[in-house]
């Protein structure tokens, strides 16, 4: 596949069928996202990857977490947002919710539960990075994450990124045996995106170039 194709077409999956992947795929899928650049190549990123029973185990604790503690969907910072990335917002919510509606659903309690649940996806991927590394290793982290995403729509997976569940990220933790000094900062479902469900037959828009591109000549 065409790498500008990969990027114009791909769009996060949140409905999946119960069809398994192949271990060789995903770990052909890794090969890439290891390809990715990182500063002095110290290569940050750690992936875990869950899927079968224990998949099934993560869902049921992450799901009751959600229930005692009911954390909702959010930007993650302290402050309000500025206007300008409120309406995006507000229009990806606006894009999505029809979808949710057809399918018997509300908006909040779909994401938050499809989040906590992968929304079905039968590969669930958690993202670490040692906590010794400073804040800007997470671009590391994030260039790696991107070839994955691309790397899986070229073999014809879907995947989502979902940054909910790192709310969760001591119960993960605990139920994967994931090490103090790693820090979870991502999740990403991966399997094969359901056709035929309503919430995958839309994407969200993005800007035009004069909206986050400033030249100076």
């Amino acid at each position: 596949m065409d790498v500008f194709a990969a990027m114009s077409d791909r769009q996060s999956a949140r409905a999946y069928l119960p069809k398994p992947v192949a271990r060789a795929d995903i770990e052909d899928i890794f090969k890439y996202a290891g390809q990715a650049p990182s500063a002095i190549n110290v290569q940050p990123w750690e992936y875990v990857v869950v899927y079968g029973k224990e998949k099934d185990r993560l869902v049921q604790r992450l799901k009751k977490a959600q229930a005692e503690r009911k954390i909702t969907c959010g930007p993650g910072t302290e402050n309000p947002l500025p206007d300008i990335f409120k309406n995006r917002s507000r229009r990806a919510s606006a894009a999505m919710a029809p979808r949710i509606a057809e399918m018997g659903q509300e908006f909040n309690p779909f994401v938050e539960d499809g989040s906590c649940s992968f929304y079905g996806a039968p590969v669930a991927i958690i993202v670490a990075i040692d906590r010794l590394f400073p804040k800007i290793r997470y671009l590391d982290v994030g260039l790696s994450v991107s070839y994955l995403l691309l790397a899986a729509h070229a073999r014809g997976l879907a995947t989502c990124p979902i940054g909910l569940v790192t709310a969760y990220a001591h119960d993960i933790a605990e139920a994967l045996d994931i090490p103090e000094n790693k820090e979870i900062i991502l999740s990403i479902a991966l399997g094969y995106a359901d056709p035929q469900s309503p919430i995958n037959r839309f994407k969200t828009e993005r800007e035009n170039l004069d909206a986050f591109c400033f030249w100076y000549e």
